[in-house]
């Protein structure tokens, strides 16, 4: 299975909601500030092990009923099998299921990921580490801030 990253969307939390955060009134500092939103949404995606900006993907391989493409949340999907479009795909986490009477060798899946409404906490955890890389620029941060890993908790992918 391959899978290749083609676009990345908008980011889940905007520059306006960090400045309001921080109490920053100017537009001095919006380059800073939005080198460190980026730095927080990675690192919240890579603590969740979900894709929390709206990504597209494309995944490529031999066929199968069930791909588990390791990437979540689906938010959308479709799916080729030896370049004819399929119909009546579903998915479960990370999985993309066809339909049983589907059959093929060669498949191709393009999905986009996202969530339809973000979670609040997950915004406030990313804003918790953007303030906290905004504020000491110079610390080595090791880990999430204990706040933001306690609200990223309940989305974490364990076991992945």
């Amino acid at each position: 299975m391959k899978v290749k990253r083609l676009d990345t969307g908008q980011s889940p939390v905007t520059l306006e909601q960090a400045k309001r955060h921080l109490r920053v009134t100017s537009n001095d500092f919006d380059a800073d500030l939005t080198g460190k939103l980026e730095a927080a949404i990675t690192a919240a995606e890579n603590y969740t092990g979900l894709m929390l900006r709206e990504y597209e993907f494309s995944v490529t391989g031999d066929f199968t009923r069930q791909i588990k493409t390791g990437i979540m949340p689906i938010k959308e999907a479709s799916v080729k099998v030896d370049g004819n479009e399929i119909s009546d795909i579903d998915w479960e986490d990370s999985t993309v299921i066809l339909p049983g009477t589907c059959r093929g060798s060669k498949i191709e899946i393009k999905m986009k990921t996202g969530f339809d409404i973000f979670p609040d906490d997950i915004t406030a955890a990313i804003l918790l580490v953007t303030g906290r890389f905004f504020e000491n620029p110079s610390d080595s941060v090791e880990n999430l801030p204990k706040a933001s890993s306690n609200l990223l908790n309940a989305y974490k992918r364990w076991g992945r």
